[in-house]
C-alpha cells in the first residue's frame, strides 16, 4: 500500500486504501454507526497504515461537545492534589473521557485566565478545587450555564454539586488524639481562613479541648513551607530556656507539618520527644518520613473519583437537574510523630 504523507492524508485517502466510501471510514472512526468487524478492521488498517490520526477537536466541534472535562487545582507540587487528579482521571476515563489539569498555584490571575481558558476551549464540564482566596463570583456566573462541581472545599452562594470531606471532624479527632496524650500548649498553623476547610478544621481542632484548661495558638497560614518555617521560629521566640512554648503541633496539611518538623529540628527540638506534630490528608509522604506522620487521612483519591462521576453523570443527563452534596468520613492515622507530652507546660494543666 503506497504512503501518503502524514500532513496530506484525509478521510478519502483512507477510503481509497480500504476500498470503502469515505462515509464508512467516518463511521469507524465516530462509532455512531454500526460498521462489520472485517470492513472496520480494513479501515483500521489503512489508518495506521497512512500514519492518518483523526482531527477529534473538529469533530467535538461539528458535535457540540469535546468529551473532555477540566479540573483546577490550586498546588499540583502536594501530593494531595496529584492524588485528586488520579482519582478524577480514572473516573474520567472510565466515562470515555479525556481530563485537562490546570494548575493555578494559589494565584488568582493565573486561576482567572484558566477559568477563560476551559470555558473558551470547549470542555463539557469542570471539576473545581479552591485556591485562596477561592473566585466565587466568577464561579456563581459560570455555574448558570455550564457544568461545575465543587471538589475539596464547600463555596457559599456557588450553585454547584459539591464532593469534599469532613473537616470539623477530622480537626476534632486530632485534636483528641493529642488531648489524651497530655498536650493542652498546642500550635496550630491553620489553613488560610478564606477557606471553609481551613475554619472547620480549626474549630473543630478547638471543640476537642472544650473542658479543660488548654491554650491553643491559632496562626493562620497559606500552605506555603517557607512561611510555615518562620511561623514556627516566631512561636518558639517566647521560649525559656530549653523548654519551647507548646508540646505539639497541629498542621493545616502534611505539607505544613513537614515543614514545621524541619523547622523545630533546626531549632534543635526533637520530634515527639520534646514537641509532637500532627498533620492532615494522609499524603504517601506521610508514612515515609521519619518519624513517620500521625495524620487525619482524607479519601482523596475516592473524593476526586466521585466529583468527576458525578460530573460525568450530569453531562450524560443521569442525575436530573438536582444539585448534590457529598461528605465523606476521615480517620486519624497515629504514627510515630505524635507522643505523651513532656515538659513544664503540662503540669497541673488537666481538668
Amino acid at each position: 500500500m503506497p504512503r501518503v504523507s502524514s500532513r496530506s492524508v484525509s478521510i478519502a485517502d483512507v477510503a481509497a486504501a480500504a476500498g470503502v466510501s469515505a462515509t464508512t471510514v467516518s463511521h469507524v472512526i465516530s462509532g455512531r454507526r454500526p460498521v462489520g468487524e472485517q470492513t472496520a478492521a480494513g479501515v483500521r488498517a489503512a489508518m495506521r497504515e497512512l500514519g492518518y490520526v483523526p482531527n477529534h477537536v473538529a469533530q467535538s466541534l461539528r458535535r457540540g461537545h469535546s468529551r473532555t472535562i477540566g479540573l483546577l487545582v490550586p498546588d499540583i507540587a502536594n501530593p494531595y492534589f496529584a492524588e485528586l487528579a488520579r482519582g478524577a482521571e480514572d473516573a474520567a476515563e472510565a466515562r470515555g473521557l479525556s481530563l485537562l489539569l490546570c494548575n493555578t498555584a494559589f494565584d488568582a490571575a493565573r486561576e482567572e485566565r484558566y477559568l477563560d481558558v476551559l470555558r473558551a476551549g470547549r470542555v463539557d464540564g469542570m471539576l473545581y478545587a479552591a485556591g485562596a482566596p477561592p473566585r466565587t463570583e466568577r464561579l456563581a456566573e459560570l455555574a448558570r450555564t455550564f457544568q461545575l462541581v465543587i471538589v475539596d472545599e464547600e463555596l457559599e452562594g456557588v450553585a454547584a454539586s459539591s464532593v469534599v470531606s469532613d473537616n470539623a471532624r477530622g480537626g476534632r479527632l486530632a485534636g483528641e488524639h493529642l488531648r489524651a496524650l497530655g498536650h493542652r500548649d498546642v500550635l496550630v498553623l491553620e489553613g488560610p481562613r478564606e477557606l471553609r476547610s481551613a475554619r472547620d478544621r480549626g474549630a473543630g481542632f478547638a471543640a476537642a479541648f472544650a473542658g479543660c484548661e488548654a491554650r491553643l495558638t491559632h496562626v493562620a497560614g497559606d500552605y506555603r513551607a517557607d512561611r510555615t518555617a518562620a511561623a514556627v521560629a516566631q512561636a518558639l521566640a517566647a521560649r525559656r530556656g530549653g523548654a519551647p512554648p507548646f508540646t505539639a503541633v497541629f498542621a493545616a496539611n502534611d505539607v505544613v507539618a513537614l515543614a514545621a518538623i524541619e523547622a523545630l529540628a533546626v531549632a534543635g527540638l526533637r520530634v515527639p520527644q520534646d514537641v509532637s506534630v500532627v498533620g492532615y490528608d494522609d499524603t504517601v509522604l506521610a508514612g515515609l518520613v521519619r518519624p513517620a506522620l500521625t495524620t487525619v487521612r482524607q479519601p482523596v483519591q475516592r473524593m476526586g473519583w466521585i466529583a468527576a462521576e458525578r460530573l460525568a453523570a450530569a453531562l450524560a443527563g443521569e442525575d436530573g437537574s438536582e444539585l448534590s452534596r457529598v461528605v465523606l468520613d476521615v480517620e486519624l492515622v497515629a504514627r510515630q510523630s505524635s507522643g505523651p507530652a513532656t515538659g513544664p507546660t503540662t503540669k497541673g494543666a488537666s481538668r
